[in-house]
């Protein structure tokens, strides 16, 4: 009895230190540099957008103001500039030397900018905004002391990468082997409708042992049903509107932008294994379909499929890489989505090897798994990877 009210005036004290005046007034502080730091980024952003009006560079000039927006979306001084922006020739970016170094000088003012609103978040390193403003102060002016900073970090942890192209966002996590110059296989792995991204994120990165393979797992709209915003918390409202009718059209493009930088500053290979579990599904087939070079195997994990994936004009010419579809005997959605709606788990899996046969894959297998119901089918993705020597195992 007596631990158990020790207990209670532990919690109760901690309580109060959270909520006493000193704590407010450290979380009002940090919530005034958040919002100052932000705003050197639009900072940033505006002076490069009102440089580039001078210059006559528009598509360079929209970026900038985009970007701007992002950070401040009411700022007066962005209101006032926007009309010149738009009021700039559209067309392809520009070739002039000037335009180039002034871009290039105004993506490194806002690294840094990025950098220090890292600095202002570093109190919580759980917290996916700091991880976001190194990805982006690394996507935007790629330094080795960067790069050293985001590699430590995800060695240790899943890390929440953004890119500085694109507005997706993915777990990533580095295997403990990971070293500057290396070249290491990537494991992308799609969370179902429940969009647990970092518990998905997790499973991945512990089933990976001592495989050399980078893990990532991206936040993809085309996982679930209706959306969540509370288990999107990297997206606003405003894009999952704008995407709500296309999600694979953000998906795909936001899956390659983060591969590209893997690729560049961390030595990902190009071609990856991926994996998508229950509605992730759709993205692993929607990737594999449309991307059939960038895929060296494919491990579906009892996976949703509608044939509106499939966009009918990409063929591969080699019989395509290695798939292999794994379903659950026990599933619940295996006949019946929910046991209540056509089609099944194992309906939709028909149709997806039609779709795969008809774009020219050949090497497909499916495999019901005896005594396994609705899960991400970890084991059986690491031992088909190994197994056709992605990343050099067999």
């Amino acid at each position: 009895m007596r631990k158990t009210w020790l207990r209670l005036i532990v919690v109760l004290g901690t309580v109060l230190l959270l909520s006493s005046p000193a704590a407010r007034a450290e979380d009002a502080r940090l919530e005034k540099a958040e919002t100052s730091a932000r705003g050197k980024i639009a900072d940033a952003w505006r002076d490069l957008a009102s440089d580039l009006v001078e210059l006559g560079a528009g598509p360079e000039a929209r970026e900038a103001l985009a970007r701007a927006r992002r950070e401040e979306p009411d700022a007066k001084e962005l209101t006032a500039l926007a009309p010149l922006v738009e009021a700039l020739p559209e067309g392809a970016a520009s070739t002039d030397a000037k335009v180039i170094d002034r871009v290039r000088k105004g993506r490194t003012d806002a690294a840094k900018a990025y950098d220090r609103l890292a600095k202002v978040l570093a109190k919580e390193e759980s917290d996916p905004r700091r991880s976001q403003a190194l990805v982006q102060a690394l996507s935007l002016d790629p330094t080795t002391a960067r790069i050293k900073k985001l590699a430590d970090e995800a060695k240790k942890k899943p890390v929440l990468f953004a890119t500085a192209d694109h507005e997706s966002v993915a777990y990533v996590s580095l295997p403990s082997s990971w070293k500057p110059g290396g070249s290491y296989p990537v494991l992308v792995s799609v969370d179902g409708a429940g969009a647990a991204f970092l518990g998905n994120a997790n499973s991945f990165r512990n089933g990976r042992g001592s495989r050399p393979f980078i893990t990532v797992s991206p936040h993809a709209l085309s996982c679930t049903n209706a959306i969540d915003l509370t288990k999107f918390p990297a997206y606003d409202k405003a894009l999952v509107d704008r995407w709500d009718g296309d999600r694979l059209g953000f998906d795909v493009p936001g899956l390659l932008a983060m591969l590209d930088l893997l690729t560049a500053h961390f030595g990902a290979q190009e071609k990856i294994a991926i994996t998508g579990f229950s509605g992730g599904g759709k993205l692993c087939y929607g990737f594999l379909l449309r991307h059939p070079e960038r895929v060296a195997a494919a491990a579906p994990a009892c996976p949703n499929f509608l044939p509106s994936i499939a966009p009918g004009d990409v063929k591969v010419k080699d019989g395509g890489p290695p798939v292999h579809i794994f379903t659950g005997a026990l599933d619940p959605h295996r006949d019946l989505t929910f046991g209540k709606t056509p089609p099944g788990i194992e309906e939709q899996t028909d149709q997806a090897m039609e779709a795969l046969k008809d774009a020219g894959f050949t090497n497909v297998k499916r495999t019901m798994l005896d005594g396994v119901g609705h899960i991400a089918c970890v084991e059986q993705v690491w031992d088909f990877v190994d197994e056709v020597g992605v990343g050099g195992k067999r």
